[in-house]
């Protein structure tokens, strides 16, 4: 192979957790602080489900579909209720922290001695107490609960969504090319990327990075699926404020590049969503973020009615004025002002 160079040798490998536990800004977290304020930067971020898992799990699908299995539990999962929930909460924690097996914890000295202990079902006789435990919603439960530790757990219907649009990706003419490795094309999916803003630590994963080594050009890309026709994908992009998500992949490329000096003659192609509808999922389109554009997504504008909108750069800096000077029950700008603001025409 006449082509050494790797862009995967320039980047710090990451697993999913440790990339989620790691304590940096990034576009869930501005989107949240445009959407609620700083309170947001404090109230522990529920990871939303679906959302931030089908990509994921496109991605799997699309580069390693056995590694499915180690990620994502698939299984209906049915809770039970009351005392039977609280009986399999607490034989759990003994498989967490004693290390027992599920058929440890099944045994009828086990469910009698951890109800007791518990102060379940306190008047009932040992053999009463054995048969409300003797119901597949509690063997069940703890079985799923045990099997989908440290895993995603995802419907079924997402899967099979999920494996439909992998599918179509990697096989309609508009976007199969893309997924095709040459001697002078290598291709990175879920790429974790780490930056610096401001002395801030910001970080972005990539869906996917195309390396053009012979032109020296870098394509970057996300996927996206909704609910929106392809033609109206723009809705989506302005509503979950995807422009900050292509201006923070972006500048993570970007700086990736300018901190070593053997990526200096590549250049980043303009950023591109590629978007599958729900409504016509065997059609993708690629949506192209011009240049122009991308630059007025860092700085902020003013849209059609009038309103301005906050750009990348505006967030960050309200991100770093808010864990700064650990302020998250005001906004920058009312406390700038002193609480006095004016009421414009609108």
């Amino acid at each position: 192979n006449k082509n050494n160079m790797k862009l995967i040798n320039f980047i710090k490998p990451l697993s999913e957790e440790d990339y989620r536990e790691l304590q940096a800004f990034n576009y869930s977290i501005l989107k949240l602080l445009a959407d609620n304020g700083p309170k947001s930067l404090v109230e522990k971020e529920e990871i939303s489900g679906a959302f931030l898992e089908f990509g994921t799990l496109v991605d799997i699908l699309l580069t390693n579909p056995e590694a499915r299995y180690n990620v994502f539990y698939t299984k209906p999962i049915t809770k039970p209720t009351g005392n039977l929930l609280e009986l399999c909460e607490a034989l759990y924690i003994d498989h967490i922290m004693l290390d027992k097996t599920y058929e440890d914890l099944i045994t009828s000295e086990v469910i009698l001695e951890k109800s007791k202990s518990l102060g379940l079902w306190s008047t009932f006789k040992d053999n009463t107490i054995l048969d409300k435990v003797n119901v597949p919603i509690f063997y069940d439960y703890l079985k799923a609960k045990i099997e989908s530790k440290g895993k995603i757990i995802s419907s079924p219907e997402l899967i099979e969504a999920a494996e439909h649009c992998a599918h179509v990706l990697k096989n309609h003419n508009y976007t199969k090319d893309l997924f095709i490795e040459s001697e002078d094309i290598e291709i990175l999916t879920q790429v974790p990327l780490l930056y610096n803003f401001k002395g801030y630590l910001g970080k972005a994963k990539l869906d996917l990075v195309r390396v053009d080594h012979k032109n020296k050009v870098i394509y970057p890309y996300d996927i996206k699926t909704g609910s929106e026709l392809p033609t109206n994908f723009e809705n989506s992009f302005y509503h979950f404020k995807y422009y900050l998500q292509a201006v923070s992949y972006m500048y993570a490329l970007a700086y990736l590049r300018d901190q070593n000096k053997e990526l200096e003659e590549y250049k980043i192609d303009s950023f591109k969503f590629i978007y599958i509808s729900k409504k016509l999922p065997d059609c993708p389109v690629i949506y192209n973020v011009d240049e122009k554009l991308l630059s007025t997504f860092f700085e902020g504008w003013t849209n059609s009615k009038g309103e301005y909108v906050k750009g990348f750069k505006d967030l960050a800096n309200e991100y770093i004025y808010y864990k700064s000077n650990e302020i998250y029950n005001a906004e920058k700008k009312v406390l700038e002002n002193n609480g006095v603001l004016n009421i414009t025409l609108s």
